[in-house]
């Protein structure tokens, strides 16, 4: 028997922890409270400055002139980066928008684990290798664990696994499909990591990218959703 593959669509976190307004502050995004500090702090050493010059060997006015032209400079800059995060804001809820009509349809997921509710079965669709005369469907945990296989189809056709391990039924949870192609002799000439099928429930902001949300808390990124159909 072959080993179990090491691909394993286990990379998205299964459970997500990002708030579905937006998330905290992003690397490289500007602070509005840290930008005002600096401002304040400009101006601060600016009038101390001018508390403290020597009244009889006062500040060469031009130099006095490039200050003023600095604290001007500052001004508009902490403004420019307010409007800036105003617009980036506004962009990111958008994203958001664009997703929302997805909840509660039915995901095809690409490179993605599905979650099993103890009841209904795991669907999932192969590509399909013309030159394999035999597939097995590995299914795997959330920490790698073979859990059960089976010969498959080989086709591109949606299939199932009806979540039975030893005749018995698996405990609800998320597993990975992963088919294994075999030539005439039973030597592997291919693996696959499935793609799965979960309803949307619901759509997240982690970091800039909205997250979709699947059933079991399977998390995806939009372009790991191949398609989309009606929840049965």
């Amino acid at each position: 028997m072959q080993a179990t593959p090491t691909v394993s669509p286990f990379t998205q976190p299964q459970q997500s922890s990002g708030a579905t307004a937006a998330a905290g502050a992003k690397e490289g995004e500007s602070n509005p409270a840290l930008n005002a500090a600096d401002f304040q702090n400009f101006l601060k050493l600016l009038t101390a400055q001018l508390r403290n010059q020597d009244p009889l060997n006062p500040a060469d006015s031009t130099e006095f002139v490039a200050q003023l032209a600095q604290f001007s400079s500052v001004e508009q800059l902490v403004n420019a980066n307010t409007k800036l995060d105003n617009i980036a804001s506004a962009m990111v809820a958008d994203g958001i928008e664009k997703y929302a009509g997805w909840i509660g349809k039915k995901a095809e997921a690409i490179d993605a684990p599905a979650y099993f509710d103890g009841t209904n079965p795991v669907e999932y669709r192969l590509s399909g290798l013309s030159e394999a005369s035999r597939v097995e469907a590995v299914i795997t945990d959330p920490a790698g664990q073979e859990v059960t296989r089976f010969d498959t189809v080989n086709g591109a056709m949606v299939q199932s696994w009806n979540g039975v391990v030893d005749d018995e039924s698996a405990a609800p949870g998320v597993y990975a499909v992963t088919a294994l192609y075999y030539d005439e002799d039973g030597k592997v000439i291919g693996e696959e990591i499935a793609n799965t099928f979960g309803g949307v429930r619901e759509v997240r902001l982690e970091g800039d990218e909205p997250s979709i949300i699947l059933e079991g808390g399977v998390d995806l990124e939009p372009d790991q959703v191949a398609g989309l159909g009606q929840k049965e």
